[in-house]
């Protein structure tokens, strides 16, 4: 923040209030979001519309506490379609098990206190363990073997209509140095995976984690569906829509 970072929590709510007002992304009256601040934490709580306000949210949250404050997000998306707990871990599992690139994968759910093997991918395989330990959050944790991976692994939970919350813990084995490229890649995959979106008609760049996605859509729809799928991945910022509607 160019003017420098707010120092007393009243100033802090205060230009993070009015930043949230300003940004394009987040309707406040669709997404009431409150903020604390305790300490050294600012805490961000809230049932928002959309995976782009959460998105948001976060940004310029951790771009108003600087260094001195760490940022606590519990904000959480109103679902599409509330799920049961047991409904929603079997959506997810769902979704690992229909997507071709997890298909060498350990996967295994975790309900109470019990661990359940749904597919062995032998000793050598990476491993996900899904679980649903507080209503509508999707908990994700075990290696993945690469970030395209893990951030695919996200935003196809983010398309689960009952799902508010991602945890994401997997880590990635092994490790990889994260990057512009690396988020650019993510989403073009993520873009691809989307039956409602005609990849192949879109350019997609990033920089800074801001997505820049040119090119033409059928419907608003479509549109919509693109743009949330770029919010979806986990390291995107922002997204400029460039996209023209050509139906």
């Amino acid at each position: 923040m160019s003017a420098g970072t707010p120092n007393t929590a009243d100033e802090l709510r205060e230009a993070l209030s009015g930043a949230f007002e300003h940004d394009p992304r987040i309707d406040l009256h669709q997404s009431p979001i409150r903020i604390r601040v305790e300490g050294d934490r600012l805490i961000l709580e809230g049932q928002v519309q959309d995976v782009a306000t959460l998105r948001r949210a976060r940004a310029l949250a951790e771009q108003y506490a600087g260094e001195q404050r760490t940022v606590e997000d519990r904000l959480r998306r109103r679902p599409v379609e509330p799920m049961g707990d047991r409904e929603l871990r079997d959506q997810a599992i769902g979704a690992f098990t229909d997507e071709p690139v997890f298909a060498g994968y350990t996967l295994r759910t975790h309900t109470g206190s019990k661990a359940e093997t749904v597919h062995d991918g032998g000793p050598d395989a990476g491993r996900i363990l899904v679980a649903v330990e507080e209503p509508g959050t999707i908990t994700l944790s075990g290696s993945v073997g690469s970030l395209s991976h893990r951030r695919l692994a996200e935003a196809l939970m983010w398309w689960i209509r009952g799902c508010e919350a991602v945890d994401n813990c997997l880590e990635v084995d092994p490790p990889e140095e994260d990057s512009d490229d690396e988020i650019n890649d993510a989403v073009r995959i993520v873009l691809e995976k989307d039956p409602m979106v005609r990849a192949d008609q879109l350019r997609v760049g990033t920089a800074a984690g801001i997505v820049h996605l040119d090119g033409a859509v059928s419907t608003e729809d479509e549109r919509r569906f693109a743009v949330g799928d770029c919010f979806a991945v986990p390291g995107v910022y922002d997204v400029l829509d460039r996209l023209q509607v050509s139906g």
